[in-house]
């Protein structure tokens, strides 16, 4: 019978103590993960996520909102505007349908 083996927790500071040594120039992802006792493909998952939630870290303003400034008025209005041409149309189409 095979022996079960616990899994693994790693904490967030390990994982991105681990990503960030694999990006050092020169160091081989292999020897890194052999050494650590992970899985190349387990390391590559940890980094898509350190690098995919980059932009939410950055995106941040000092006050530690998001950065998203207010919509441009002009924006708004063509919102508006499309709304308005996608109600007609469909007021249109079921007049048609009626007929």
């Amino acid at each position: 019978m095979s022996q079960s083996k616990k899994r693994r927790k790693w904490s967030a500071s390990k994982k991105l103590e681990l990503v960030l040594a694999g990006m050092e120039a020169g160091t081989e992802i292999s020897e890194l993960c052999r050494r650590e006792g992970i899985s190349p493909t387990q390391y590559y998952s940890w980094k898509k996520q350190l690098i995919g939630s980059a932009e939410s870290v950055y995106g941040r303003t000092g006050n530690g909102k998001a950065g998203v400034s207010k919509p441009d008025p002009k924006e708004e209005e063509l919102n508006r505007l499309r709304a308005v041409i996608a109600e007609i149309t469909a007021e249109n189409l079921e007049l048609k349908k009626t007929l």
